[in-house]
């Protein structure tokens, strides 16, 4: 599955040891989608995927291919979107036309 969007912001970096004594490092994005409704989306990128994210800018139009996956806990259900890949997407002038001049401050809420 395809997410596009323009980058928002980009996460710190988080690292640790798993209890089986891996280390591990794990980046998220923030993807702003040109839809009405659930536009924002966060995707984490996680090992080695991380260094697919360092080429990008926060402004830029991307394209990522994610996968999606769920799991139960305790009867509730919680939901990954994992990152594979990330690259500047050929569509950024249209978006940025779009989206030109406008701030957190002309929303209407």
């Amino acid at each position: 599955m395809n997410i596009e969007g323009k980058l928002v912001k980009v996460f710190e970096l988080e690292t640790g040891v798993s209890k089986a004594g891996k280390e591990w490092k794990k980046q998220s994005i923030l993807i702003e989608q040109d839809t009405e409704y659930n536009a924002e989306v966060v995707v984490s990128f996680f090992g080695d995927n991380v260094n697919k994210i360092k080429s990008n800018q926060v402004g830029d139009i991307i394209t990522c291919n994610v996968n999606l996956s769920s799991r139960e806990y305790n009867g509730r259900w919680y939901h990954n979107i994992d990152g594979w890949t990330c690259n500047v997407s050929d569509v950024k002038a249209a978006f940025n036309e779009k989206f030109a001049g406008t701030t957190p401050d002309d929303l209407p809420f």
